[in-house]
């Protein structure tokens, strides 16, 4: 019997692994996707929050104009009897009438706890970093322009903005802001604090520089950048955004200085400088009283923003913002 011989079945070299060499080039292009991929998705999430934030103003816009609508005038800043805010008068306007409903507006807002605890997300910037707030309190990312006066607590004959400390519950009307309703900033965002007097955050304290009484809104921004900001000593107030419903500094900013320079209070004669400022890279949200909402660079010129800030300065406006 023959046997035919067959061609030997050949057998394949096993196949050889990754090189230390090719595993190292892998790891690195993954290592330059992921750092390409991380900055393009943390653009994509601060351009998703500042538009956010830009509607929670435009929504707070549509409020102050509604109100206006009825009572043909804006809610003031501060309603100096009781100590409520324009945020807390305007809450029917937010859709928020059952908590309207449940404020006696007859008797000091309550420091903490019931409407003061309340959290309404409207009034949350989400870039802010500060997304928490201390039991009892609501907090609040939004105030209303007081304007370029140093003195504060003042009502219309010393406020330069749309929004004051008055004794009656009628605030600024249309017909008031001489400069145009275009011109004229309405809210502005601040951050919150850091609830602490232990630590200094020159980003979100309010600082009291000792020894120097500024007469104008040139020293009084000029003094506050002199100052040290780092010197926990000279914190005044760290609880910045602790409440939409009193109508103190955390719901009123000032246009003496520029967005996110430092904030200051000089106690020994009642003046201040407290700039809009935020967590956004390179300016703030700015809602005018005409409903419209603009970003606003940091590096806005002084004097236009304190243009924007006056509500009948007759002030010609530069629009470089």
């Amino acid at each position: 019997m023959k046997f035919s011989c067959a061609n030997p079945v050949r057998r394949g070299r096993g196949q050889r692994g990754f090189t230390l060499i090719e595993l190292l080039v892998v790891i690195a292009i993954i290592a330059v996707l992921i750092a390409l991929l991380v900055p393009a998705v943390q653009k994509v999430r601060e351009s998703a929050a500042r538009q956010q934030c830009q509607n929670n103003l435009k929504q707070i816009g549509l409020a102050l104009h509604n109100y206006h609508n009825v009572y043909l005038a804006f809610p003031p800043g501060n309603l100096k009897a009781k100590g409520f805010s324009s945020i807390s008068v305007l809450l029917p306007y937010l859709e928020q009438e059952p908590l309207f409903k449940q404020i006696d507006f007859t008797n000091p807002p309550p420091p903490t706890g019931g409407p003061t605890a309340v959290v309404l997300s409207i009034l949350h910037c989400p870039s802010d970093p500060q997304s928490s707030v201390p039991a009892g309190w609501a907090g609040n990312s939004y105030a209303g322009n007081y304007g370029t006066a140093i003195l504060w607590f003042k009502d219309a004959d010393v406020a330069t903005g749309a929004f004051y400390h008055v004794a009656s519950n009628r605030g600024c009307r249309f017909a008031d802001i001489t400069d145009g309703t275009s011109n004229t900033a309405a809210f502005s965002e601040r951050r919150k604090g850091d609830w602490t007097s232990s630590a200094a955050d020159p980003k979100t304290d309010l600082v009291n520089p000792k020894g120097v009484n500024p007469a104008n809104a040139d020293e009084a921004m000029n003094f506050c950048r002199a100052a040290n900001l780092s010197d926990v000593s000279l914190q005044w107030y760290s609880n910045f955004g602790s409440s939409w419903i009193k109508g103190n500094q955390d719901v009123m900013y000032t246009h003496i200085a520029p967005p996110n320079d430092p904030s200051c209070a000089y106690p020994q004669n009642m003046t201040m400088s407290m700039p809009a400022n935020s967590a956004h890279t390179g300016g703030v949200n700015l809602l005018l009283c005409d409903g419209s909402v603009r970003f606003v660079s940091t590096g806005i010129a002084v004097d236009s923003w304190r243009k924007l800030g006056t509500r009948a300065g007759s002030e010609v406006s530069s629009n470089d913002y």
